[in-house]
């Protein structure tokens, strides 16, 4: 049988079960059943001679000592001490819910754990119950029709190797989250995507693979059900043409059954033989399992839009310098630059290191000057890390239609591309093929020639163009799919344009006496009246303030008239009494001194975002100053900012039609309504 029909065939014992188990939790019985039998395949021929082994071993450090040595010497990452298998515990059908108890619990600690994932165990409290794989059967009487059915499937490395066992699980897998088409996406990458991903993170190293003794590694922060970590490896193996480079696989996963699908999967293929703290699960933000350490290249697709809110106390403590997060904060509605923060603070700066990261569209262009989000992407430019970002066609993951992007960094750049980043739009339709069904939302998915254009163009590294179908006019035309932009094209400068305060005063009287009356201001008898409100009670006494003045004037004339203010009073007069217009003289810091600072109206403040490359005076002299001679730049609240405007970089502009063609069109759309209602008409009177 081949992979495909293994993995339909195993997925079809579904059916057994078909009616107690809701299609969302079928995947409970299946996925661990798959590995218990292919464990048991394994073990088979090495179960009797390492028993055997240990007969003579009484001391319990000593045996532990012994079974780890014979596990080294038949190659064997798990082994069973209750000597039972799936097909051993048919034979007692009267005892197999006790039988199954000690088949489970006599599994070496790394299956344990696994199980105890499946089920959502603490295997770390030393007594884990893993009665839920089978509990639920047993009272339903379906226990041992489920062995029974696994037990005839031959999964023996004879006939399954493990590279063709990992394909069955990943199919299994698939099948298990195409069944309810929730949140597919959120675990399982497509694959053409990982290894498109994959090829473009590992480009420009293939002569690195063939140094001798060379060990490398391989790291995603959010692992999922492991597929970029495999495909990675399989990918380096197969440019390399040595099937025996040494590739070492890490990953950290959140969702406890989705590590225990990704452990299953890795453990099936052979790659826990040597490395089994190689994959942890745990919050990668605010749990970090490989502290310290250092990796060649890394891969991620970190959940799309994942709300972070609940980690921001543990992760604002390392968003101070020399922390993973010292560049920023992005908003808590989506934490994707958090893990990118975080990958980067894992390349090696000796050896080098290569980034390929699926993020959606906000992490271009979102937040603004100064945000988290803004000051990310900026540290990528001034730490020319930023390589690529390539535009994907809509419609390729199970789980979402939205665009989507893969973004390559790099902190070992060649100097020719130093300070540049080339932009691959690739969503046309012409990279993809259709699906023959949908799966959820993907309706297509990237072809092999639409990986390996990809590939070429990233690797050319020059702008290009190509001949597209236009879907609306049904013509072919020639479009820009990529564009080589310096860093600074990214940057740009918020300036803060200020005017200045324009004020009348008119009918001071008046306007005191209906303040008082308000109680805006306390009257002269209120309790705890401050003394800044005697100020007021003066201004009635004085003669002439009902006369329109102006900001100097006022002042002016309250000097004359011996009123003593400071500048709590004048900062009272100007909000309590002024009226803002635009024909009034400007305001001034000191109202009788107009080499002092103008008052900024606050009301009338506004920004101008500046591209880097712009002079800053000349823009503000030819923009602003022409409409508003009375502006100026306030350059204390100058802030970087920087995005990548992914669709106005490849803007194209389109004519409009012209009005006849336009009316040519609504007339045959009328010709066409009426000539069906005609028909109508002619139908109904038949």
């Amino acid at each position: 049988m081949t992979a495909q029909e293994l993995g339909q065939h195993i997925w079809s014992i579904k059916e057994s079960i078909r009616g107690l188990y809701d299609d969302s939790e079928v995947e409970d019985v299946i996925l661990p059943f798959t590995l218990l039998r292919r464990i048991d395949c394994v073990l088979e021929s090495k179960r009797e001679v390492i028993a055997k082994g240990l007969e003579s071993v009484t001391d319990e450090k000593k045996r532990a000592y012994k079974l780890k040595s014979l596990m080294n010497k038949y190659h064997l990452p798990f082994y069973n001490h209750s000597g039972l298998s799936l097909q051993k515990l048919l034979a007692s059908p009267l005892n197999l819910r006790d039988n199954f108890k000690v088949y489970l619990n006599g599994f070496t600690d790394n299956v344990k754990d696994i199980l105890s994932n499946f089920v959502h165990e603490d295997s770390s409290s030393g007594s884990t119950d893993l009665s839920q794989i089978y509990a639920r059967l047993d009272r339903s009487n379906k226990l041992f029709p489920v062995v029974e059915k696994f037990a005839q499937v031959d999964l023996s490395p004879e006939v399954v190797d493990n590279t063709m066992m990992g394909t069955i699980f990943e199919i299994v897998v698939r099948y298990s989250k195409e069944a309810t088409n929730t949140k597919a996406g959120q675990f399982y990458t497509p694959r053409e995507i990982v290894r498109l991903l994959v090829a473009l993170t590992l480009s420009g190293k293939e002569s690195e693979l063939y140094q001798p003794g060379r060990i490398f590694s391989i790291y995603d922060p959010c692992c999922g059900t492991g597929g970029m970590l495999t495909e990675g490896k399989e990918y380096m193996k197969e440019i390399s043409g040595m099937p025996n480079l040494r590739v070492n696989l890490y990953g950290q996963e959140l969702n406890e059954k989705t590590y225990a699908i990704c452990k299953s999967d890795l453990l099936m293929k052979g790659e826990l033989q040597d490395f089994e703290d190689h994959v942890m699960q745990g919050n990668t933000l605010t749990d970090d399992k490989f502290a310290h350490k250092r990796f060649n290249f890394m891969l991620a697709n970190p959940p799309f839009g994942m709300d972070w809110g609940d980690d921001y106390r543990e992760v604002s403590r390392e968003s101070t310098t020399g922390g993973r997060f010292e560049a920023g904060l992005p908003d808590k509605s989506d934490g994707s630059l958090l893990f990118l923060q975080h990958m980067i603070s894992k390349m090696d700066e000796g050896s080098g290191s290569r980034i390929g990261i699926v993020l959606n569209g906000s992490p271009l262009f979102n937040g603004g000057a100064g945000s988290g989000w803004s000051n990310i992407r900026k540290m990528l430019l001034d730490r020319n890390l930023l390589d690529a970002i390539v535009a994907l066609p809509k419609n390729l993951f199970y789980g979402t239609d939205i665009s989507t992007y893969l973004w390559i960094l790099d902190n070992n750049r060649p100097v020719e591309r130093r300070s540049t980043v080339l932009f691959i739009d690739a969503t046309y339709k012409e990279f993809v093929v259709p699906l023959q069904r949908s799966l959820g939302k993907k309706r297509f998915e990237i072809s092999e020639e639409g990986t390996q254009e990809i590939l070429r163009i990233y690797q050319e590294y020059v702008p290009l163009s190509r001949t597209i179908h236009d879907e609306e006019t049904g013509k072919e035309r020639s479009v820009e799919i990529a564009k080589i932009l310096d860093y600074d094209d990214f940057l740009y400068t918020q300036v803060t344009i200020r005017r200045p305060m324009r004020l009348w005063y008119r009918d001071i009287p008046d306007q005191i006496r209906a303040l008082l009356a308000e109680g805006t201001i306390p009257a002269p008898d209120a309790p705890k009246r401050q003394r800044k409100w005697d100020f007021f009670d003066q201004l009635l006494t004085l003669e002439g303030l009902e006369e329109q003045r102006s900001d100097y004037e006022l002042f002016d004339y309250l000097k004359q008239q011996k009123v003593k203010y400071n500048k709590g009073n004048i900062n009272d007069v100007r909000r309590l009494l002024g009226e803002v217009s635009e024909s009034a003289p400007e305001v001034y810091t000191d109202p009788l001194d107009s080499s002092s600072p103008m008052l900024a109206d606050t009301a009338l403040n506004d920004t101008e975002l500046i591209p880097f490359k712009v002079d800053i005076c000349e823009y503000i002299r030819e923009e602003v100053l022409p409409f508003r001679p009375d502006a100026w730049r306030d350059e204390s609240q100058d802030k970087i900012g920087c995005e990548f405007p992914f669709t106005k970089i490849f803007y194209e502009y389109q004519p409009l039609r012209s009005i006849d063609e336009v009316l040519t069109d609504l007339k045959a759309l009328e010709s066409e309504s009426d000539t069906s209602l005609d028909s109508f008409i002619r139908s109904l009177k038949q």
